[in-house]
């Protein structure tokens, strides 16, 4: 069984989430504390537009762009669909996908709260069960305690957490998040047309209600502030006393020293080595993801078909793994090496889908073309890594380099591993726009100070553009460095 690790950490202005499993990461966040739209958040939207013909409308959240409201997730019975709103009209509607390229957010009035082992559904008389419990006996029984708990016209969804809890613990849940939505209906009554009503829990709850299993090793953060916040959770939380919390004192980047940083690099760049020298290329397209399988130095040690369809089924399970590392969803054209045999292709596809399923997102796989092409899709939910690691690269504008939030990262990390390689001082040459970012920033010397009190360190704008971000070099304590900024 996979051993799971996760990282939690609060780094300038942002909320950072690493999943490993076997020191493999699984999943990445970089959720800026700047009151952007997440997942689970409910405003006080207006209507502004309504497509009937597209059976949709677009509201009006106060965000940067209006947010698309399908037919699909108006309150059950509504007679006429969307023919039934009006500009002008004032709804509560909750984001259910984020904002990505040119495309606003997609919201619901189907209000829910998750908890740990329920989604209320407040205004939705519905009674399931997740899809991942399949014991029908297990099932009968969960939804005769779900029709027992709710009351008339609520509607409850049991998670597949549910089977490891008490039906104690299920009517507690449920009452805390009643009240969590009648505190919201007071709040929605009382504010203002195109607010936000409601924001979903901080981002260690958000992580911990998602990917809390019994097999989560240990829980690592480097802020005190989740520490405490983190203590708190896992003593309510099923299992959550048998996990091992820590708080990290290490003198580089908690995420450099335990591996995941390089990962998470990788994660933002088009190649993707496997073991034994063969390697990925994941290109992103408008219409799709095209991913492409070599062996590269791959050689094996048995006969040509048998290297090559070893090789394709590492490189199914590691599809599967950046596809969810990188959040990536829509359709996916991947290039498998050729095989010769039909039973070969069969399996593969078999073991890429075994291993999409392991991720949760809803997807569908097709049978292998015979030009050696799988195609499957993937349904994305929440923000793309590279939304946030990625820009445009400013000269060209074609290939993408780091962007400036992601740089300052990378820099941090640097300047802490020259420092503690023994150098007094570093000169950090960065892109000029990261380089203004950086030395505008307070919390960013802060954080270097409280490692390491004594060095001397430069910020130097580079006068090309690194796609690697940042490259740093040992100077002299008290040496003067033309061009460069010392920060305080």
């Amino acid at each position: 069984m996979a051993r799971k690790i996760i990282y939690f950490d609060k780094l300038f202005g942002f909320s950072v989430t690493a999943i490993t499993e076997n020191g493999k990461l699984t999943d990445c966040r970089f959720t800026a504390d700047d009151g952007a739209p997440a997942i689970g958040d409910i405003y006080k939207g207006v209507v502004v537009n309504v497509l009937e013909g597209m059976q949709a409308a677009f509201v009006d959240c106060g965000l940067e762009r209006n947010c698309y409201l399908s037919a699909e997730d108006l309150p059950r019975g509504t007679e006429g669909g969307v023919a039934s709103l009006e500009p002008g009209d004032e709804l509560m509607v909750q984001i259910i996908k984020t904002p990505c390229g040119k495309k606003g957010a997609k919201v619901t009035t189907r209000i829910s709260f998750v908890g740990k082992t329920l989604i209320y559904l407040p205004a939705t008389d519905f009674v399931g069960v997740s899809h991942r419990i399949e014991d029908e006996e297990l099932r009968d029984s969960l939804i005769f305690a779900a029709t027992r708990a709710k009351k008339a016209g609520e509607g409850l969804v049991i998670r597949n957490f549910a089977p490891f809890t008490t039906y104690k613990h299920i009517k507690e849940e449920l009452g805390f998040l009643r009240a969590c939505y009648k505190r919201t209906a007071e709040i929605y009554a009382a504010a203002p047309p195109r607010s936000l009503v409601c924001t979903d829990f901080t981002m260690p709850v958000r992580v911990m209600r998602e990917f809390m299993e019994y097999d989560v090793e240990r829980i690592i953060t480097a802020s005190e502030e989740q520490y405490a916040e983190i203590s708190d959770i896992l003593k309510i939380l099923p299992g959550g006393k048998g996990i091992k919390l820590e708080l990290y004192r290490g003198r580089l980047d908690m995420l450099d020293e335990a591996g995941v940083a390089a990962q998470i690099k990788e994660a933002c760049g088009p190649r993707v080595e496997l073991e034994g020298g063969a390697y990925l290329v994941i290109e992103r397209t408008e219409a799709l993801t095209s991913i492409d399988v070599n062996t590269g130095g791959f050689t094996g040690g048995d006969s040509l078909e048998h290297t090559v369809y070893q090789t394709n089924l590492a490189a199914a399970r590691e599809i599967a793994r950046q596809v969810k590392l990188r959040n990536i969803g829509g359709l996916f054209v991947v290039d498998f090496i050729d095989m010769q045999q039909p039973g070969h292709r069969a399996a593969l596809t078999e073991e890429l889908e075994r291993a999409l399923k392991k991720d949760g997102a809803p997807f569908r796989v097709l049978p292998m073309s015979e030009f050696g092409l799988a195609e499957f899709t993937r349904k994305r939910s929440g923000t793309e890594l590279s939304s946030f690691a990625l820009r445009p690269c400013p000269a060209c504008g074609r290939g993408n380099g780091y962007s400036d939030p992601f740089c300052m990262f990378i820099a941090y990390s640097e300047i802490l591993k020259a420092l503690d390689g023994g150098a007094e001082g570093v000169c950090a040459e960065l892109p000029p726009e990261c380089a203004k970012l950086v030395t505008a920033r307070a919390d960013f010397a802060a954080a270097i100070r409280e490692k390491f009190p004594e060095a001397e360190v430069y910020i130097a704008p580079s006068q090309g553009v690194y796609a690697e971000g940042c490259r740093c070099r040992p100077v002299n304590r008290g040496a003067a460095v033309r061009g460069a900024v010392k920060l305080p």
